[in-house]
């Protein structure tokens, strides 16, 4: 991971994906790209007049969305959400300096992901908090708890913490999130198409056997690694994107791939091994996500058919 990072960002990246992916999963010997539990893979800003950008401006509107896995879908949780601005620090996630600039809460548990639609103040100091930094509680399948005067919590004592620490834009600092196009993953070298609601199992999707290896890859439009200011000749011109890759079934090789606007086509690649055929044709998701170091992120889904 070669992009230059301040302190203050240092833990946005490589950390926030470790504490999302091991977020509610105490026992160590889990696969972290295996999908065995509700869990929160990521979280994108978009600003409302450009949904490319990831770095909102004082008095701009954006919102906020946090994407859910869950081994069965539709998944189920409540949910409380927060974004306020944060100041640098060293080490961990930082306080809000202030209020937050929106907060939102779903009591009962729903099928849709956590969300929230924010303005950052017009009068917001950038010099003096130049991050944003959202925070949130899912409950899957439980109500959520906010007795007065006490933290929010989730009526059946589990739930996942997160914390998102993003860029807020000025004059000199705007981040674009990377994106995930519709032809950027292939299965077996074949595009492979995210599934549609209604998409049946066996019938929609590719089938695999029982126990067989396949191979997926990704590919990333080269404007998706932004260029970096530098400011010696040994930095990186672009950015280094994060690639992380999650199913619900089967053993896939990496759960990260680390890649750059230079990177050879054998590592944009990972092999998955099916599971052993179930009774009945099944259905297997699969998840992507792709961040960068600055809060810019972008996540899709895809899904195969296992058959007897």
């Amino acid at each position: 991971m070669s992009a230059p990072l301040s302190p203050s960002q240092s833990f946005s990246w490589p950390l926030l994906a470790a504490l999302l992916l091991l977020a509610g999963c105490d026992d160590s010997l889990k696969s972290v790209s295996l999908i065995e539990e509700t869990r929160v893979l990521g979280a994108r800003v978009e600003v409302t007049s450009d949904a490319t950008r990831s770095s909102p401006e004082p008095g701009e509107s954006a919102s906020l969305r946090l994407f859910v896995a869950a081994p069965s879908e539709p998944f189920d949780v409540s949910y409380t959400l927060s974004v306020c601005a944060v100041s640098p620090v060293n080490s961990g996630f930082p306080s809000c300096a202030g209020a937050p600039f929106a907060a939102t809460q779903q009591a009962e548990p729903g099928p849709s992901a956590p969300e929230l639609a924010f303005r950052v103040p017009t009068d917001l100091d950038l010099s003096a908090t130049p991050h944003g930094l959202a925070s949130a509680l899912v409950c899957p399948n439980s109500t959520l708890n906010q007795p007065e005067m006490a933290a929010a919590r989730c009526t059946d004592g589990a739930g996942t913490e997160v914390n998102f620490e993003f860029d807020l834009g000025g004059p000199d600092d705007e981040n674009h999130s990377p994106s995930i196009t519709t032809d950027a993953l292939t299965l077996d070298d074949q595009p492979w198409l995210e599934p549609s609601a209604a998409a049946a199992c066996p019938g929609d999707l590719p089938s695999v056997a029982g126990g067989s290896k396949h191979t997926l890859a990704i590919t990333l439009q080269d404007d998706a690694f932004e260029a970096l200011t530098q400011t010696t000749a040994i930095e990186p011109a672009h950015e280094t994107l994060l690639v992380s890759q999650f199913s619900d079934a089967g053993k896939l090789e990496h759960a990260f791939l680390s890649l750059n606007v230079d990177s050879p086509a054998a590592d944009r690649r990972v092999t998955w091994q099916a599971p052993p055929s179930a009774a009945t044709a099944t259905l297997v998701r699969f998840y992507f996500v792709v961040r960068d170091a600055r809060g810019g992120e972008d996540f899709a889904t895809r899904a195969v058919c296992l058959i007897p």
